[in-house]
């Protein structure tokens, strides 16, 4: 079972209504009162899990938003079918926090520039950018609800950094938010999902050929 990154972090206390009156041969809690608090339960769940994919800037969410949507999180995919969604944004999450604690322990790290991603299309390829330069870039075609990773290149001096791997993270949570459907036809797109396999399941293709 998945363990709870902050156990300590306050959490929304449960929803809970007036008692239900009773009904004809049922003690205890009757079974208005269990329609009740799954319907209650369901709607704060759905909340919690709207809130969390609203997020489109991590950098702009603060550590004790992120802290409360993770475990927030952490409640809805610790059970037997959790919501696809809620597992995808709770990696995202977790990794966002981890990325900041490592900052906060490595000066050199916190004080190096945000990296940023963008999307072009004219040139059909999405691109990292770091302190202002283009760090690494991915190819693609898209054919209907399909986005088809062709071609990953990492530029001169940023080789070896990682960066094509935040390139990666990056455009699966792209792709996640459009609701398409990712190919990977590179080696780079190949082996990030091979040690990210909580992406797998935005590669549909790739991962109905390993069962």
């Amino acid at each position: 079972m998945t363990q709870q990154l902050y156990p300590d972090t306050t959490i929304s206390p449960e929803i809970s209504g007036p008692a239900a009156p009773p009904v004809a041969g049922f003690s205890g809690e009757t079974l208005l009162d269990v329609d009740v608090f799954r319907s209650r339960r369901g709607e704060r769940e759905s909340v919690w899990l709207e809130r969390a994919l609203a997020i489109e800037d991590f950098s702009q969410t603060s550590m004790r938003e992120l802290r409360v949507l993770a475990n927030q999180l952490y409640r809805l995919i610790d059970t037997n079918f959790p919501p696809a969604e809620a597992m995808e944004r709770y990696v995202a999450i977790a990794e966002e926090l981890d990325l900041r604690s490592t900052q906060a322990t490595n000066p050199e790290t916190a004080e190096r520039s945000q990296d940023v991603f963008r999307d072009s299309p004219l040139y059909c390829r999405f691109e990292l950018f770091v302190d202002g330069s283009l760090a690494a870039y991915m190819k693609y075609t898209m054919h209907g609800g399909q986005m088809n990773l062709t071609d990953g290149v990492e530029q001169p001096g940023f080789r070896g950094l990682g960066v094509d791997m935040v390139l990666m993270r990056h455009i699966m949570l792209n792709t996640h938010k459009r609701r398409l459907h990712v190919v990977p036809q590179c080696p780079s797109a190949f082996a990030f999902l091979a040690d990210n396999p909580q992406y797998l399941t935005l590669a549909p293709h790739l991962l109905a050929t390993q069962h």
